[in-house]
């Protein structure tokens, strides 16, 4: 079959050169926003944990007439200062203590610290403790009793409980210094009504 010179034509300089410069233009825009679809996602993905724990601290609610876990804002192996159990020592019948859920998908660092757990008979080599601060001005109340209802005069709904335990640097309790960066732009928490949310740096909770 015959071809004409027009059907094997192919791509001129000018054309080549107009297309690699097209794609380089729309690089240029989408490259940006690259960083914060990540951080999004993983903010996302943080919240979905963040709910996990939530409806485990329900349950420890229910069976505890609706107190909150009396323990420490750091869990192990960080030094709080305070001889409480951690938030996930607290809540071990309801959520395995080293259950992902206590991991924020931002969090290179923190739940992932190793060390020795020796409140028992033998020592017994663990790793990391969570992602997340408690907020222990709820330790052993309900929310009700928490200064955060009756002098803020703060729902449930806007009442934190948890939050990123992030940007900064800390200390174990065998005197290591571990240092972060923040996990997200904008700090995840999980308030009292069991949602998550945001805070950000404006103090904007929603």
């Amino acid at each position: 079959m015959h071809t004409t010179p027009s059907s094997q034509r192919g791509f001129s300089l000018i054309e080549l050169l107009v297309s690699i410069s097209i794609i380089a233009m729309l690089i240029g825009i989408l490259l940006p926003a690259l960083p914060r679809a990540r951080d999004a996602a993983r903010r996302a993905a943080c919240g979905v944990n963040m709910r996990s724990v939530g409806q485990a601290l329900e349950l420890y609610k229910d069976r505890h007439r609706e107190v909150f876990p009396i323990a420490k804002y750091m869990p192990n192996p960080w030094l709080s200062g305070s001889r409480r159990p951690g938030f996930n020592d607290a809540m071990v019948d309801f959520l395995d203590r080293e259950s992902p859920a206590y991991k924020c998908p931002g969090d290179r660092e923190i739940f992932s610290v190793p060390w020795q757990d020796r409140s028992g008979p033998t020592p017994v080599d663990r790793i990391g403790g969570m992602s997340y601060t408690y907020v222990t001005a709820l330790s052993g109340e309900r929310v009700e009793q928490t200064f955060f209802a009756e002098y803020l005069k703060l729902t449930p709904s806007n009442t934190p409980i948890l939050y990123d335990f992030d940007g900064g640097t800390f200390e174990t309790q065998d005197g290591r210094n571990i240092s972060t960066p923040y996990f997200h732009r904008v700090r995840n928490v999980l308030f009292a009504d069991g949602h998550a949310g945001q805070f950000d740096t404006k103090g904007t909770v929603n």
